[in-house]
């Protein structure tokens, strides 16, 4: 549903995600519980997911960007969707946002980063709101050419 809501967002197709196997779901499932990753969601009282975000640790710019630059260690959140009846008001997006600051403080690190698309005008309003600012640095993402990802950082 991410992909196919906000296609904009993900490095993905809705057909790559369909095509994708068990052993490739269980892959990143697996990753996203492995030292330097994190990924929380937020669930319904009717035991209904609304929303996950995601984030890893790297030293200078994350693997997905074209020629990522070396540097000091970091957190990237990743990954980020609330279901569009979860938006707004309700909470969700800032309660996670609040859990993956928490992981990346007990990483010993005082930024968290970020990609967001250039045409994704709602989310960068949102991390704006949420005291991220943009860094200057825009990145060409392998999948998506033509398009580039603004990073930003907030201070946590």
């Amino acid at each position: 549903q991410m992909v196919i809501d906000t296609p904009i967002a993900f490095l993905e197709t809705p057909e790559q995600v369909r095509a994708l196997d068990e052993t490739e779901w269980r892959s990143r499932i697996a990753r996203s519980r492995s030292d330097g990753n994190t990924r929380v969601v937020a669930v319904a009282p009717d035991g209904t997911w609304v929303g996950s975000m995601s984030a890893f640790l790297s030293d200078g710019d994350p693997p997905y960007v074209i020629d990522p630059r070396p540097g000091a260690r970091r957190a990237n959140l990743v990954g980020v969707f609330i279901d569009p009846d979860w938006r707004g008001d309700a909470g969700v997006a800032d309660a996670l946002l609040s859990e993956i600051a928490e992981w990346a403080r007990g990483e010993h690190l005082s930024e968290l980063y970020l990609h967001v698309g250039e045409a994704n005008v709602r989310a960068r309003r949102y991390y704006q709101k949420r005291g991220f600012q943009e860094t200057g640095v825009v990145a060409a993402i392998p999948e998506q050419p033509g398009v580039g990802e603004i990073e930003m950082v907030r201070a946590l």
